[in-house]
């Protein structure tokens, strides 16, 4: 395979020492607001409708842990354009972010669930808030302007308020007609890393975020899974990671930094996990799934859970061998040192099914005896023989 140009001179610059990078400023100044006569102001007004939708949609997170969370880290970014930047997370397994030329930022929770520490995190912040420093948003809204009105894109965008199967959808469609050239990708990658160095931040994190979406569409492609949008929309990703690692080494540190604080990107994490897991799977896409599980269990996420939610990926796959796979994963996640409850549950039924109702039973026993509120706890007395409500 060639290897891409951008990536030959970042490399070259690694061994020479020279520096190759140029490395864009702001464009426009903190607190900016477009003038009354310019195009631009009916973008912003667009998008202002547009945001003022989005804070009343069913689709937004509104866990004050998270928002506050993602609060203090785009601030801690964006610096003194911290006041012009709102941040919003969106409920979408896909992984994305995107920004609008008003400050508004939103970033899907399957970013969220794939990005395996602060500093990951902060380096899509840190492109996206790059993208609105250098206004590309305004320019990519102008070329859209040639082919579809403003109102037309937007409205793409508005139907997230609607059921999820289609607003992720439409979702995903005002994500794609807002999709950078590559010389402005190219711009915030550079941009961004620099703002997260200077914040503190370990641009290290940004190359390492391309590798693992690089490994998730590998695993996607021997599975057949669809492009990812994120892939789609930016492009050349080994070109990208390569040329981000050796401007982060060249330029901002030699090293990985040592985080020196609790992981807490995992811990918001964690309180949201099952539910996103569960969209993923609801995905049908399940090299990316596996991909994802893979990450977790390295990255130390309770080992009952990833079993779990293999299992449920083999469960709903039903290819050849993967009713004894799920089963296998399962049992996994009730011999763990915090068992799944709903592991328990799944065994139940899966024992049920091929007949041995003495193995079914002890797992329906346990399930309730680890999760006493299940609300499915009186279809589980039903198979136990037991009164609802009884012992």
């Amino acid at each position: 395979m060639r290897t891409p140009l951008a990536a030959i001179l970042a490399l070259a610059a690694v061994v020479s020492g020279a520096t190759v990078y140029q490395v864009p400023e702001p464009r426009i100044p903190p607190g900016y607001q477009p003038e009354i006569a310019a195009d631009e102001q009916g973008f912003w007004m667009e998008m202002n409708e547009y945001e003022s939708q989005l804070k009343r949609s069913a689709l937004l997170v509104r866990d004050p842990a998270v928002t506050s969370y993602l609060r203090d880290l785009t601030c801690r970014i964006a610096g003194p354009y911290c006041g012009d930047v709102r941040v919003y997370l969106i409920r979408n397994p896909g992984f994305n972010a995107s920004m609008a030329p008003n400050g508004m930022m939103q970033v899907w929770t399957g970013l969220y669930l794939r990005v395996g520490s602060e500093d990951e995190l902060a380096s899509i912040l840190g492109h996206e808030i790059a993208h609105y420093t250098r206004a590309h948003t305004i320019e990519r809204f102008r070329k859209l302007k040639k082919n579809l009105t403003v109102g037309a894109v937007v409205g793409m965008g508005l139907g997230i308020f609607g059921p999820l199967g289609p607003a992720l959808a439409q979702n995903a469609a005002l994500a794609n007609a807002l999709a950078f050239s590559r010389e402005q990708e190219s711009e915030a990658d550079l941009l961004g890393a620099r703002m997260m160095a200077d914040a503190g931040l370990d641009p290290h994190a940004t190359y390492r975020v391309w590798e693992t979406l690089i490994e998730e569409e590998r695993m996607a492609v021997a599975k057949a899974d669809e492009p990812a949008l994120f892939m789609r929309t930016h492009p050349h990703s080994e070109a990208r990671a390569q040329t981000l690692r050796a401007y982060v080494v060249t330029e901002l540190a030699p090293a990985p930094l040592d985080p020196g604080v609790p992981n807490l990107h995992m811990e918001t994490l964690m309180s949201h996990y099952v539910r996103l897991m569960e969209d993923q799977i609801d995905t049908n896409r399940y090299g990316r799934t596996e991909a994802i599980l893979n990450q977790h269990a390295a990255a130390g996420v309770d080992p009952a859970l990833t079993s779990f939610f293999r299992g449920e990926m083999y469960r709903q796959r039903n290819g050849e061998g993967d009713r004894e796979r799920a089963r296998l994963a399962y049992l996994a996640a009730t011999r763990s040192d915090r068992p799944y409850p709903e592991a328990h549950r799944n065994l139940g039924y899966w024992y049920l099914k091929e007949g041995d109702e003495s193995e079914a039973m002890l797992h329906f026993a346990r399930y309730l005896e680890l999760q006493p509120l299940a609300s499915d706890r009186a279809m589980i007395e039903f198979y136990l023989g037991q009164e609802p409500g009884g012992a």
